[in-house]
C-alpha cells in the first residue's frame, strides 16, 4: 500500500488546527503504521487503545487506505460503541479541517456497533433462509425468567426428580439455556452425553462414597432438567422470543453453514464492506462470537483484536483469557502482534499495586506490566483493617470527605471536579458505606440493575407491592412504618410486635400461607377478600381495623400503642384494602398506583430536580413492561426481582456514566471501562474477596452447567477423563484434582477482578477490610489484602493501617448493638427549615429594587436569579388584575358539575384548554357502559365531551375492574328491568345556555312516571360529595321531562353504583330555577 502520510505527519497536521491533539508515543505508532494485516494489541488498562485506534482510521483514511465506510468497530457495551465512534469521527473531523481528508468523504458513515447488535444485524439480513424471523427486538433477562419460570411450573406436576425450590431449578434452567447457546449445544447433545456416563459409571462395583454420590446426583438433576430446558427454548424461538445469547448462536451457525454449503456467500458480502475490522475487549468474547467473526473475517482479513488477557472476568459467560493468545488459530491467519502498556490513567503507587497483581495472575506465563506516563504523580494507596464493617464504612467516607469537600475542587465545574466510587465484591456491603456517605451529607449513586432496586423509592416501591402480596415479608412492611411515609416511633413499633405474638399465640391461627398460595396460583379471591390479610405483622394491621376497643385491649401488652400511631396504622391499613383491590390490573399499573400512594414522584422530583427526579421510577417501569411483555404476573416479578437482587455477577452489567455530583456505589464488574480520581474497594475478607460463591459453576457439582468436554472452549479449561477410571475410587479422586484445578482458574480470575479494580482509580485508592462481618466470629483478611498490605511496604505513597492482632470476644456489632435516639434528625430537613425561617423573616424586593441589583452585579448566575425573580414580581402582578371568563353558549353535563364545585378552576380551563390524561379507572368506566349498550343492543357511541371531562375530579372515584363491575351488575336488580331507553342524547336551553349530554338509562316507573338513571363505576357518594353530583342526575331529569314533555314532578333520579350494588336517589335535587341560577354564575373571574 502506498504511504503518503506517517502518523507523526498527521499529528503535526492536527496539531495546527487543535494544538491539544496528543501526537502519538513510540509504543503507538508501530501499531498505527502497522500493515494492513491481522493483529493482535495487548492494550493494559488506562493505556489509550481508544485514542491509538482512533489515529490508526486517520492513518488509513488519510493515506486513503480505506474510506470511513470501510471500517468496522466492534465492542460490547453501547456506551463503549458510542464512545469509539464520537472519538473517530472527531478526529476525521480534525483531518477533514487539516485538509487531509476529501469534502465529499463522510465520517459518519463508519460502522461502530456492539457485537450482539452486529450478529443480529447480519441475522436480520439472512435469517430468511433458516426460517426464522429476526426482526423482533431480543427479549431481556427478566421475560427469559417469566417463561422459564413458566416452563418449569408447568413440568413441576410431572413427577420430575426435581431437587430445589422453583427459583432454582428457574437459575438452573436459564444456565443451561445460555451455556447450551453460548457453545452451539442441542440439550439432546447433553442428555446422550450423560445417559452414557452414567451407565459406564455404574459398571464401578466398589463402594461409593459422598463426592461420587453427589455427582452422580447432579448428573440425575440436570437430566430432569434438560427437557424443561428443550422446551423453554423450543417455545421461545417458535415465538420469535429470542434473546441476545439465541441471536448470537443462530448468527454463527448461519455463517457457519455459508460458508459449508453456500460458498461463503455471506462472508463475501461483509467483507466486501469492511476492508478492516477492529475488535475492541477481544479478552470477554465467548465461544460463539469468536466463531462468528472468525467464519466472516477469518484467513487473514485485517483483523486488528484489542484487549487485556488481565480484565478477562466474565469466565462464567464462556469467555476466556485466553483467547488473545489463541487468535491466530481461531482466525486461521498469521497475526502480528503488539503491547500497549503504558498507561495514562494511574499513578504511580496505584500502578505499582497493579503490577503487584499481575504478577500474581502472569505465575504460568510472563505478561509484561504496566508502565507510567511520564508526568504521572506519586498517587495514595490505604491499606487499612478496621474493627467492624460500620467503622469501615465510615473511615471510608471520612477519606473521600477530605476531598469532596475541598474547597478548590466546589469552584469547578462539574466536568472538572475529582470524581469518587466504592467497588463492591457483594452488594451486601451497600447500605453500610451508603449509610456513613449519609452521615457526611455526601450524596451517593447506586449504580446497575441490582443497584435501581437499592435506590430508596423503587425500594419502597417494592416494599409495598411484597406487603400487599406477600403477607410473610414482614421486613418490607418495616421499611414503610419506619419510612416517611408512616414515620412511627420505637414504641409503636414495639406496640405493633407484641400486639401480633399476642394475637398469634391467642388465636393459633393465621392466614399468610393461604393468601401466598391463592396469589401463587393466581385464584380469584386473593385480590379482593381482605379476610386473608390475619399471625404475620401485615396481618395484624388488619386486625386493628376489625377488633373493638375491649379486644384491642386484651390483647395490647407494654407498651401500649400512642392514640397518633394507632391511627396511623389504622388508616394505612385502610390504604392497604384499597390497593390490595385494584392489583388485578398490570404489573406497571400496580407500580403506577404504588408510586402514588406514596407520593413518590412530589419526593423524588423535589430531590433532584423535573429533568431527572423520576429517572429510576422510569426504568423500573421499563424493567416491568418488559417483564409483563410476556404475560408475567406481578408475584413472578417480585420473586424475579429477589433473584436480581442476590445475583452478583450473573445480570447483564450496567452502563456506567461517571459522575461528580456523587459518589458511586457499584460492583467491580460494572465498573469494568470506567475510571475514578478516587477509589475505595472494601470488603477484602476472607471468602468475600476472593469471592468463593454461593454455588461453584463447576459442572460436577451444579447441574445448570454443560460438561467441559461440550464446550467451545474446552481446550482452555481443565479436563476429567472418565475413560481412565474403573474404580469409584479413581472417580472420587479425579472428581477432587478437576474441583482443585477449578477453584485455582476462579481463584485466577478473582485475581484479575482485583485488576481490574485496583486500575479504575487515577489518584487515591483505599483497600478495606474489617476483623467483624455480618456474623459474630472474627473474620481474617483475605489473602488478597494481605498481598496488597505486604506489597504497600515497598510501595512510594502506600501505607498499611492495620493491628496484627484479629481481636477475641464476638462481633461488637452483636455484642453491642447500636443506639440511638428517635425519630433520628435529618440535617436535610433542619437547613431546609433554617432556609424557610429566612425566607419568612425578610422582606420583598421591589421592582426598581430588584433592576438596580441587576444593573450593580457582575456574577452572571446573581444576574441569572435576579432576572428570575424579575420575571415572577411581574408575573404577580399581572395575576394580581382579575380577569373576567364568560361561560361559553354550549356546555356539557360535566362542565356544570365544574361549575359548582369549583368556578376558579373552570375558569382556568376555559382561558387555556389543556387535553386531559384518560387514567385507567375513566378508561374502565367507559368500557362498562360500552359491555352495557352491548348487553342492551343498542349500541351509541360516547361522546366527545365524556370522553374530555371523563377524568375530571367529578369521576375521579377508583373503579373497580371491568369483569367485577359486570358481574355486580348482573347481580342487581336492574338487570332484571327493561329500561325503555339507553343512551339517551339530548341537547337543553338553560337560560340562554345550551347543556347538551346523554342519559345512561331511563325506566318505566308506572303509568306515566319515569326514573333516569346513571351507572357509577366508583365509591358510593354522600354529603357534600353526593349533593354535588345530583346536579347531574337534576340535569338529566329537566332534560329527559322536555324531550318527552312528561311533567318533571313525574320523573325521579338515582345513582346505581355498580360495585356495591346500591342506588341511591338523592333528595332535594336542583329544579330548573336552580340549575338556571348555577349557570348565570357568570362572569368568572381568575
Amino acid at each position: 500500500m502506498s504511504i503518503k502520510y506517517s502518523a507523526l505527519d498527521i499529528a503535526k497536521k492536527i496539531t495546527a488546527v487543535d494544538p491539544s491533539f496528543r501526537v502519538p508515543t513510540q509504543e503507538q505508532i508501530p501499531i498505527i503504521e502497522s500493515p494492513l494485516a491481522p493483529a493482535v494489541v495487548i492494550a493494559g488498562a488506562g493505556s489509550g487503545k481508544t485514542e491509538t485506534m482512533s489515529q490508526r482510521v486517520l492513518y488509513l483514511v488519510a493515506n486513503s487506505i480505506i474510506t470511513p465506510n470501510q471500517l468496522l468497530g466492534l465492542t460490547f457495551t453501547r456506551k463503549a460503541a458510542g464512545e469509539l465512534s464520537k472519538r473517530i469521527k472527531y478526529r476525521l473531523r480534525q483531518l477533514k479541517k487539516a485538509g487531509l481528508l476529501p469534502d465529499h468523504l463522510d465520517e459518519s458513515e463508519l460502522t461502530v456497533s456492539t457485537y450482539h447488535s452486529y450478529a443480529g444485524k447480519v441475522l436480520a439480513d439472512h435469517a430468511i433462509r433458516i426460517g426464522i424471523d429476526a426482526d423482533a427486538d431480543p427479549i431481556g433477562e427478566a421475560a427469559a425468567w417469566q417463561i422459564a419460570f413458566e416452563e418449569v411450573t408447568r413440568f413441576s406436576g410431572n413427577d420430575l426428580p426435581i431437587n430445589g425450590s422453583t427459583a432454582s431449578v428457574v437459575q438452573e434452567v436459564m444456565d443451561l439455556s445460555t451455556q447450551l447457546a453460548e457453545n452451539d449445544r442441542s440439550a439432546n447433545e447433553i442428555i446422550d452425553y450423560t445417559e452414557k456416563l452414567l451407565s459406564n459409571l455404574s459398571q464401578f462395583s466398589d463402594r461409593q462414597t459422598v463426592p461420587v454420590i453427589e455427582f452422580k446426583e447432579e448428573l440425575q438433576q440436570r437430566l430432569a432438567i434438560l427437557p424443561i430446558v428443550d422446551a423453554f427454548d423450543r417455545r421461545r424461538k417458535e415465538n420469535g422470543l429470542l434473546t441476545f445469547n439465541d441471536h448470537m448462536s443462530i448468527a454463527a451457525r448461519l455463517v457457519s453453514e455459508s460458508k459449508l454449503n453456500h460458498s461463503d456467500d455471506i462472508g463475501l458480502i461483509e467483507r466486501s464492506k469492511y476492508k478492516v475490522v477492529l475488535l475492541d475487549e477481544y479478552q470477554d468474547t465467548s465461544f460463539n462470537q469468536i466463531k462468528f467473526l472468525s467464519n466472516l473475517y477469518g484467513n487473514n482479513h485485517p483483523v486488528t483484536a484489542v484487549g487485556d488477557p488481565n480484565q478477562a472476568i466474565y469466565g462464567w459467560r464462556s469467555a476466556s483469557s485466553e483467547t488473545l493468545d489463541t487468535f491466530s488459530q481461531s482466525f486461521s491467519s498469521k497475526a502480528l502482534r503488539f503491547n500497549l502498556l503504558t498507561t495514562w490513567r494511574n499513578d504511580n503507587a496505584i500502578l505499582d499495586l497493579a503490577n503487584v497483581v499481575i504478577d500474581q495472575i502472569s505465575t504460568e506465563k510472563q505478561i509484561a506490566k504496566l508502565t507510567a506516563r511520564p508526568n504521572a504523580k506519586t498517587g495514595e494507596v490505604i491499606c487499612a483493617v478496621y474493627d467492624t464493617q460500620i467503622q469501615e464504612g465510615q473511615e471510608i467516607a471520612s477519606y473521600f470527605a477530605k476531598q469532596w469537600f475541598d474547597k478548590e475542587r466546589e469552584k469547578l465545574p462539574a466536568d472538572k471536579k475529582t470524581t469518587f466510587a466504592v467497588l463492591v465484591r457483594s452488594r451486601s456491603q451497600i447500605d453500610l458505606i451508603q449509610s456513613a456517605f449519609g452521615e457526611l451529607n455526601i450524596p451517593t449513586d447506586v449504580v446497575g440493575v441490582g443497584g435501581l432496586i437499592n435506590t430508596p423509592e423503587v425500594a419502597d416501591i417494592i416494599a409495598l407491592l411484597r406487603t400487599l402480596t406477600m403477607p410473610e415479608s414482614g421486613t418490607a412492611l418495616m421499611r414503610l412504618l419506619t419510612g416517611p411515609h408512616l414515620n412511627l416511633g420505637a414504641r409503636d413499633l414495639m406496640a405493633l410486635g407484641s400486639f401480633t405474638k399476642s394475637f398469634a399465640r391467642a388465636n393459633d391461627y393465621s392466614r399468610g400461607a393461604q393468601l401466598k398460595q391463592a396469589l401463587e396460583e393466581n385464584i380469584e379471591i386473593a385480590s379482593t377478600a381482605d379476610e386473608f390479610a390475619a399471625g404475620s405483622i401485615i396481618e395484624s394491621l388488619e386486625q386493628l381495623l376489625i377488633l373493638t376497643p375491649a379486644e384491642l385491649k386484651k390483647y395490647q401488652k407494654t407498651p401500649e400503642f400512642t392514640e397518633e400511631g394507632l391511627a396511623r396504622l389504622r388508616k394505612f391499613a385502610l390504604s392497604l384494602r384499597t390497593l390490595r383491590r385494584n392489583l388485578n390490573g398490570s404489573i406497571t399499573e400496580a407500580i403506577s398506583e404504588v408510586s402514588e400512594f406514596l407520593s413518590l414522584d412530589t419526593e423524588v422530583l423535589v430531590r433532584d430536580g423535573w429533568q431527572n427526579g423520576r429517572k429510576n421510577i422510569d426504568r423500573f417501569l421499563d424493567e416491568a413492561a418488559r417483564f409483563q411483555k410476556n404475560g408475567g404476573s406481578l408475584f413472578n416479578f417480585l420473586q424475579w426481582l429477589k433473584i436480581a437482587q442476590d445475583a452478583e455477577g450473573g445480570l447483564k452489567p450496567a452502563e456506567v456514566d461517571v459522575r461528580s455530583d456523587a459518589v458511586q456505589i457499584l460492583t467491580i464488574h460494572a465498573a469494568k471501562g470506567a475510571e475514578w480520581d478516587y477509589v475505595a474497594i472494601p470488603g477484602l475478607a476472607e471468602k468475600n474477596f476472593p469471592n468463593i460463591g454461593k454455588k461453584s459453576d463447576n459442572w460436577i457439582t451444579n447441574a445448570g452447567s454443560i460438561p467441559v468436554s461440550m464446550r467451545g472452549d474446552y481446550q482452555q479449561l481443565p479436563s476429567i477423563s472418565f475413560e481412565n477410571f474403573s474404580t469409584n475410587k479413581n472417580l472420587k479422586d479425579g472428581i477432587e484434582s478437576f474441583g482443585d484445578q477449578w477453584k485455582s482458574r476462579k481463584a485466577m480470575e478473582e485475581m484479575r477482578l482485583a485488576y481490574v479494580a485496583i486500575t479504575r482509580a487515577k489518584q487515591g485508592l483505599i483497600c478495606t477490610t474489617s476483623h467483624f462481618r455480618t456474623g459474630e466470629n472474627a473474620v481474617t483478611p483475605s489473602r488478597l489484602f494481605q498481598l496488597f498490605a505486604n506489597a504497600a511496604v515497598n510501595i512510594a505513597g502506600a501505607s498499611v493501617i492495620a493491628d496484627a492482632e484479629i481481636p477475641d470476644g464476638i462481633n461488637p456489632m452483636k455484642e453491642n448493638p447500636i443506639t440511638a435516639a428517635w425519630p433520628k434528625v435529618n440535617p436535610a430537613i433542619l437547613k431546609l427549615q433554617e432556609v424557610a425561617a429566612l425566607v419568612d423573616s425578610s422582606q420583598p424586593y421591589t421592582k426598581e429594587e430588584v433592576v438596580q441589583l441587576v444593573a450593580k452585579s457582575n456574577d452572571d448566575e446573581k444576574i441569572g436569579l435576579l432576572t428570575d425573580l424579575q420575571m415572577i414580581i411581574n408575573e404577580i402582578k399581572v395575576k394580581s388584575n382579575k380577569q373576567d371568563v364568560i361561560l361559553p353558549t354550549r356546555l356539557s353535563v360535566s362542565t356544570l358539575l365544574y361549575l359548582a364545585n369549583d368556578p376558579a378552576e373552570l375558569a382556568l380551563r376555559l382561558r387555556r384548554p389543556m387535553p386531559n390524561h384518560i387514567d385507567k379507572y375513566a378508561r374502565r368506566g367507559t368500557e362498562f357502559h360500552l359491555w352495557l349498550e352491548n348487553h342492551f343492543k343498542h349500541p351509541a357511541l360516547i361522546s366527545m365531551d365524556e370522553l374530555f371531562n371523563q377524568n375530571s375530579s367529578a369521576s375521579s372515584d377508583q373503579d373497580a375492574p371491568l369483569d367485577k363491575l359486570q358481574a355486580a351488575w348482573l347481580a342487581s336488580n336492574w338487570a332484571k328491568l327493561q329500561p325503555i331507553d339507553v343512551e339517551v342524547g339530548f341537547e337543553t336551553m338553560i337560560d340562554a345556555t345550551l347543556i347538551r349530554g346523554r342519559i345512561d338509562a331511563v325506566y318505566k316507573v308506572e303509568d306515566d312516571h319515569y326514573e333516569v338513571v346513571d351507572w357509577k363505576t366508583g365509591k358510593v357518594k354522600s354529603g357534600d360529595d353526593l349533593q354535588s353530583a345530583s346536579i347531574q342526575l337534576a340535569m338529566y331529569r329537566l332534560a329527559y321531562a322536555k324531550l318527552k314533555n312528561v311533567p318533571i314532578e313525574n320523573i325521579s333520579a338515582a345513582f346505581h353504583y355498580v360495585i356495591d350494588n346500591q342506588t341511591v336517589r338523592p333528595a332535594d335535587i336542583l329544579d330548573e330555577q336552580g340549575l338556571i341560577n348555577l349557570v348565570s354564575k357568570v362572569p368568572l373571574q381568575i
